[in-house]
């Protein structure tokens, strides 16, 4: 693992294997987390033979990251500007790297799973999409934080800064995609998912993605979890 700084977009470099893929995957992780939580994972990715680029987070790691991240005024107001921000830098970094955007697979968890979902909706010709316990329906999942919160309905400058980044408001590309998520998850709900899955299949009769939902299990990352993205990813 290598620590790197790129155009001042600060990630690590976790290098591949045994026989390397040709791909690489890029994993974000969720707000308030760090880059070195999701050290095991890029682990093992790294030893079925990917090179994991891990980015660090405007707002965490050591870009200005805040004490407490969920004091609610900080999370109100800096949840989005993170997803925004990192959606916006990911072409930069992939060519400060020398990747082409084809080689990559995203990974989210959480927030990150959000800021996946972003980029693929943004950047087309992506090699893969993995969204676990975040999102693809942007403004239906600000509304459900908001009823959730007992907040009023969303401003119209975030509306319309939400409506540009919703992946449900762009084509897909075609990019596989894989969409996990918790049943009993209270922190981001399925529904958001579920939308996102019913957008793609339903509206856009897509046969590249797969749903998977568990029982019993809240916001997590579970173990069943990631033997789950390692064998999707078996298959790309």
């Amino acid at each position: 693992m290598r620590q790197i700084l790129q155009n001042n977009l600060p990630y690590y470099y976790f290098e591949a294997a045994n026989v390397p893929s040709s791909k690489t995957i890029f994993i974000y992780h969720g707000f308030g987390s760090t880059a070195e939580g999701s050290f095991d994972l890029a682990e093992t990715l790294a030893n079925k033979g990917y090179s994991v680029v891990l980015p660090e987070l405007i707002f965490h790691d050591s870009r200005n990251p805040f004490t407490n991240h969920f004091q609610p005024e900080i999370m109100q107001t800096y949840f989005w500007k993170t997803i925004f921000q990192s959606i916006d830098e990911f072409s930069s970094l992939v060519e400060s790297i020398g990747l082409k955007k084809e080689q990559v697979i995203l990974v989210g968890s959480s927030m990150g799973g959000f800021i996946a979902n972003g980029i693929a909706r943004k950047v087309a010709g992506l090699a893969g999409l993995v969204n676990v316990g975040g999102s693809g329906s942007f403004v239906l999942s600000e509304t459900l934080f908001r009823e959730s919160d007992g907040r009023s309905d969303i401003p119209s400058e975030l509306l319309t800064s939400l409506k540009h980044y919703d992946p449900v408001e762009r084509k897909s590309g075609n990019v596989p995609t894989l969409l996990l998520h918790g049943e009993c998850d209270d922190i981001v709900s399925i529904q958001g998912q579920k939308d996102y899955y019913r957008f793609l299949i339903e509206g856009e009769a897509r046969s590249n993605v797969t749903f998977r939902s568990y029982p019993s299990v809240g916001h997590e990352f579970t173990t069943d979890m990631v033997n789950d993205v390692v064998e999707w990813l078996h298959h790309r």
